[in-house]
């Protein structure tokens, strides 16, 4: 007997179940540091996820190549989890290397192309040896229990994957509620990467129990699928491509309800993954037992249609349900009891997820107690190249070209679409008639009847315009268009000529308002000669457009494309500002246009979408963000932003907060000035690294210029004694925190919110 029998089985599935946790958390840091690097644009997360994904299924294949040739597996196994550990703590500084070669291939006048073929490459060569390594753990220690005397009646890979699972859905509750908010993105990378090294140790000390096997002993590399066997492998890459694809655009639908917050999205990874790591538990204890395997897999592909189809059909109840809170502060409890019982719906979609990796494994590998690790290699392999496909599908052709509803409905149509070709190839392996024959033909017909009734629902009419239709009977959707960045929605009273509001992914944006022609209007009025204005965010193009009165270059960077195209249902004047000569609009990051760009302006302004507390806006309040936009700014120029006052709904709920943004624009602007909002709404901060001469003259004469006082009191009366209100902030520390890359203190603000037992607004939502 070999000395793997005395080797705890529990020892295994625990240090592979830390290692699933180190990956979800780099797969949460990483994202995060590339984002900075690339932009924070859905492209941009889509171009690193695919390439994490590659990397694993690349580590797989290569296993497979290789497991024949290696004597001690979970030797093998130590070695790459040393090998992550230090492929993470070098990962900061490559990232740095990997930001300086982009800055230097890139530009702002980069095609969309170039950029996003260096944006790949890029990713793909940080990423591929941590994530080759990775993906090569599973069929090493697959292979080591193929190697290993010990009886248990399970499915061994099965428990592993899931045991892997239940790791990473506890890498994401750490990264996502704990970790980045205590320690911040650096040391939380630091952290793993001890684990990734601990882990190493132990197995070492593992290995060192085990037996060297003969290379010939382990099997060849050579193995070959029989049909069915191929069959089960099909449907894995379809449902790892389902699957990935299932993970972005439910997160898209579920932002409708919810908002684009960090917690949030990692209630939904959690809730995803707990359900994998429990169907694949059950499956693994169960599929010894199971007849008729290829045909339940193709029916849990069927199931899984099914229940996208239900799950739409249940949101309008989960709405009611949810929208009682819109706009409310509640204390976290009730707020993440609102995020459960939005996802919730994706349980049973997980569970059945789950199941299909134990299920497909085992008939990849029908006769034996455990698999090989040589044919479980072939098969992550291509289940992780699905992923790829999925994650690519769905962030640059599904979610682009089809609204929430429809973008799901085509998902079910993927699922029922591989059910019915896999009974059909099922049918023809198994040409014996009979009971099961008949089964599969039934089965076959139910799913060609799904495929028609998903394609009807995809072609009718659009279900979140009737529904918001229908719960604001005074409004009308004027436009609704899906793009890469979200779904724009514009939205007008049906009395009114123009439109007033503006939603990205059901979210609303920004209305119209004098505090956002303020944005423009105070560092322009209070520069000397504003030649050069950068606005960054669009939104209805206000702050554009009252920025376009001076006469000078101005350019507006947003992110999302259909927000531009939505301008003109905002404004009868659209044509007049679109053709504005010395005026630019283009697509981007903003932060990513600052880093790329080498132009110098008079004037920056920024108004970030509320909430501004949702994932991704912390990069444009940092210090690292302020420190690049005052590099941009010529010899006296003014850098304006705005922070939303605790309690106006925009994301900042306790004064800690605000005087914590404050502090940090503060601590980057040697000369700070500030004013309140026409409305009470928010601060105007404008900092500069010269004096501002505040001369109520130049103000005069200003606004003695027609087509700035127009554009002013176009829908307020402001009166020049609002202007006279602006005071310069006389130097005290009012925090300790400040916002930072590192420490993204706007997004995880769980713990310290929970400690002073203080209260969130739950987003409003238009459904």
């Amino acid at each position: 007997m070999q000395k793997t029998s005395f080797i705890k089985t529990s020892q295994v599935y625990l240090i592979f179940a830390v290692s699933g946790a180190t990956a979800l958390i780099y797969q949460v840091l990483w994202s995060r540091w590339l984002g900075l690097v690339f932009g924070n644009t859905t492209t941009s997360v889509s171009i690193v996820l695919a390439s994490f994904m590659s990397g694993l299924a690349l580590g797989s294949w290569g296993a497979g190549r290789f497991l024949h040739r290696i004597a001690n597996p979970m030797r093998a196994y130590a070695f790459l989890e040393f090998g992550i550990g230090i492929c993470a703590l070098c990962f900061p500084v490559l990232s740095q290397f990997t930001d300086f070669i982009y800055t230097m291939a890139v530009s702002p006048e980069s095609t969309a192309g170039f950029s996003l073929l260096v944006k790949g490459s890029l990713a793909f060569l940080l990423l591929l040896i941590p994530t080759t390594l990775m993906g090569a753990t599973l069929p090493l220690l697959t292979d080591f229990f193929r190697r290993s005397p010990r009886h248990t009646g399970s499915w061994k890979v099965g428990l592993l994957y899931a045991a892997n699972t239940l790791g990473a859905a506890l890498g994401i509750t750490a990264a996502g509620f704990l970790l980045i908010e205590l320690l911040g993105i650096f040391a939380t990378t630091m952290t793993a990467a001890v684990l990734n090294v601990s882990i190493a140790f132990i197995a070492f000390l593992l290995s060192s129990q085990v037996g060297n096997i003969p290379p010939k002993a382990a099997g060849s590399n050579d193995q070959k699928l029989n049909l069915t066997g191929r069959l089960a492998v099909a449907v894995l890459t379809a449902s790892g491509a389902a699957a990935l694809a299932s993970e972005v655009l439910w997160t898209r639908m579920i932002e409708t309800l919810i908002g684009n917050s960090t917690y949030a999205f990692s209630m939904i990874v959690l809730l995803y993954l707990v359900g994998i790591a429990a169907g694949s538990f059950i499956m693994s204890l169960a599929v010894n037992r199971v007849k008729g395997l290829p045909f339940w897999l193709a029916s849990v592909q069927m199931a899984m249609g099914i229940w996208v189809i239900i799950a739409l059909f249940l949101f309008d109840g989960i709405i009611k349900n949810v929208s009682l809170y819109s706009g409310i502060a509640v204390p976290l409890s009730v707020m993440f009891w609102n995020y459960l019982k939005v996802m919730i719906v994706l349980l049973p979609l997980s569970v059945l997820s789950g199941a299909c990796f134990p299920l497909a494994t085992r008939i990849v590998e029908p006769g034996s107690e455990d698999a090989s690790g040589i044919l479980i290699a072939k098969a992550y392999a291509w289940n992780t190249a699905g992923a790829v496909v999925g994650s690519l599908g769905a962030g640059f052709l599904i979610a682009p070209l089809f609204d929430y509803y429809n973008s799901l409905y085509l998902l079910a149509l993927l699922y029922c679409l591989t059910a019915f070709i896999a009974y059909l190839t099922i049918d023809l392996i198994n040409r014996r008639a009979g009971l099961k024959r008949t089964g599969t033909v039934l089965t076959s017909i139910a799913a060609a009847a799904l495929i028609a009734a998903t394609i009807t629902n995809i072609s009718g009419s659009n279900r979140f315009k009737t529904h918001v239709e229908t719960a604001h009977s005074l409004y009308k959707v004027v436009y609704h268009q899906p793009g890469l960045q979200g779904v724009t929605t514009v939205i007008k009273k049906n009395n009114e000529a123009t439109a007033d509001l503006l939603l990205v992914n059901g979210m609303g944006m920004t209305v119209k308002v004098t505090d956002t022609k303020m944005m423009a209007h105070l560092p322009m009025l209070f520069h000397p000669d504003p030649q050069d204005t950068l606005v960054i965010c669009f939104g209805m193009g206000t702050t554009y457009r009252s920025a376009i009165a001076y006469g000078g270059n101005v350019t507006v960077v947003e992110l999302v494309k259909e927000v531009f195209d939505a301008f003109d249902f905002f404004y009868d004047d659209a044509a007049r500002v679109r053709s504005y000569p010395k005026g630019r609009m283009i697509v981007n990051d903003g932060r990513n246009f600052l880093k790329l760009s080498h132009e110098k302006y008079d004037v920056i302004t920024i108004d970030p979408p509320p909430p501004i507390d949702a994932a991704g806006v912390n990069n444009l309040y940092s210090r690292e963000f302020l420190e690049m936009a005052k590099s941009h700014l010529k010899k006296g120029g003014i850098m304006a932003h705005w922070i939303p006052f605790p309690g106006s709904r925009s994301g900042i709920d306790d004064k800690p907060t605000f005087n914590m943004l404050f502090q940090t624009f503060a601590d980057v602007f040697p000369y700070v000035y500030m004013i309140r909002g026409y409305h009470y709404l928010g601060l105007h901060v404008l900092g500069s690294t010269e004096p501002l001469n505040i001369s109520m003259d130049l103000l005069k004469n200003r606004l003695s210029r027609k087509n700035i006082t127009d554009d002013v009191t176009e829908w307020d009366p402001v009166p020049f004694a609002y202007f006279e209100e602006i005071r310069p902030f006389v130097r005290t520390q009012i925090s300790r925190e400040s916002v930072t890359d590192d420490h993204p203190l706007l997004e995880f603000y769980l713990l310290r919110t929970w400690k002073e037992k203080g209260k969130k607004v739950f987003v409003y939502n238009y459904w």
